[in-house]
């Protein structure tokens, strides 16, 4: 019962910060309530018995790709404002959401025996390896999740730099260049 309780928060905590991402009207909260997203999802991996699943979400997601994300944002400049607003509608969500997150792990810390069981331990890097990189003809083919990852992601970063370069070369960005 308690699983569920903790699956309904944490997936309300995901789709309320993936809406937030829609309706952020500033880049760099979008990519903190992404962040916010991809933390609860992360914990949702914990509740169905995938703890891998749940720190590669954190590290490479969560860590790597957003921290990717912001500096495209800010060498793009797409962040730039006159005033940005200290709070927003956004972060009446991502706030709260955020203290239940704190909420939650810290309740699963407190509840969970600290002791190290060598009895426990189901996997290893090479179990691992050999599940996720299985290129057999009757594998479960999670190497193809990789590839299609990452072009996606390649493709998403050249679309964002040609787009930052035609809004660079146009006429109202050479004629302010020229004022200052």
């Amino acid at each position: 019962m308690l699983a569920l309780i903790y699956f309904i928060v944490l997936a309300v905590i995901a789709l309320g910060s993936a809406l937030c991402v829609l309706l952020a009207r500033h880049p760099l909260y979008a990519g903190l309530s992404l962040v916010t997203s991809m933390v609860s999802l992360a914990g949702i991996y914990g509740l169905i018995g995938s703890p891998f699943m749940g720190v590669v979400q954190i590290m490479v997601y969560a860590g790597a790709i957003m921290m990717l994300v912001t500096f495209v944002i800010m060498v793009l400049n797409g962040a730039r404002d006159s005033k940005t607003p200290m709070f927003d509608k956004v972060s009446l969500f991502v706030i709260p959401a955020v203290l239940v997150l704190a909420g939650l792990v810290g309740f699963a810390l407190v509840r969970s025996p600290l002791a190290f069981d060598a009895t426990t331990l189901r996997g290893s890097v090479e179990l691992t390896s050999k599940t996720l990189f299985d290129m057999a003809q009757t594998g479960p083919g999670y190497f193809l999740l990789f590839e299609v990852l990452g072009l996606l992601l390649l493709s998403a970063m050249v679309a964002a730099v040609l787009l930052a370069k035609k809004r660079l070369g146009s006429i109202e960005t050479e004629n302010t260049e020229v004022k200052h």
